[in-house]
């Protein structure tokens, strides 16, 4: 009896010590375990790797540098695609982009993000994180498009180089990533693209004074027939 009386309270002993543990991971979570879970908020992995499979480049780690400033992409130029039949093809100049980040977080790795002539005339972020390492970094944001009485959620990444006002190599991804509610002339539902700053150095801008372009045409979301 003593004997089991030992075995029993060490199974108990073990399962209290295995339950505090995990506990303590919920209330304290490392900084990989944040940042990945207000990634996973934004964009689901499979369409990361469609947009790593167009080009796109991903920074990791929970150092980036701070990047606030508004940056100008021009010319604004077409990598790659994965939309059928697409007119825009790699080397095409979209509109001129505009991007203008702020109260960068180092604790939680949030951003606040604008934008205009990325997936529509203005794109405000409902949700924006950022990684990185060094000068390297990725931001990562979930933006609400309305288009032709409906909507659809847009992920749209960014990815560069600090290099001391610029960013260097300055490129970006835009994929729709729910569909669900879509107006006429929407990008269908895992289908984007992938633009970079032609002359590899996007500097500050004055956000303000960009005049975001009203139209469907020259932007990264616009559907293949309005082009024609």
């Amino acid at each position: 009896m003593v004997v089991k009386g030992c075995a029993f309270a060490l199974i108990v002993g073990l399962v209290l010590q295995l339950t505090a543990c995990s506990k303590n991971n919920n209330i304290n979570p490392s900084d990989e375990e944040i940042l990945s879970k207000k990634i996973e908020d934004i964009i689901p992995q499979k369409y990361v790797d469609s947009l790593t499979k167009l080009g796109f480049t991903i920074n990791k780690g929970t150092t980036p540098p701070n990047i606030d400033g508004a940056y100008l992409f021009k010319p604004f130029t077409i990598k790659s695609s994965n939309i059928p039949n697409d007119p825009y093809q790699p080397g095409y100049v979209l509109n001129d982009g505009v991007i203008k980040l702020y109260e960068q977080s180092t604790t939680d790795f949030s951003i606040k993000m604008l934008g205009k002539n990325f997936i529509g005339a203005a794109d405000t972020s409902v949700v924006t994180a950022i990684s990185g390492g060094g000068n390297k970094f990725t931001v990562y944001g979930k933006v609400k498009a309305y288009r032709n009485g409906g909507y659809s959620f847009y992920a749209f990444l960014m990815s560069g180089e600090k290099d001391g006002n610029n960013i260097k190599n300055g490129i970006a991804g835009i994929i729709n990533i729910d569909d669900s509610h879509a107006g006429f002339g929407t990008i269908a539902e895992g289908q984007g693209r992938v633009a970079f700053d032609g002359d590899y150095t996007s500097e500050p801008t004055d956000f303000n004074s960009k005049m975001a372009v009203i139209t469907e045409r020259g932007i990264m979301s616009s559907k293949p027939f309005q082009l024609k």
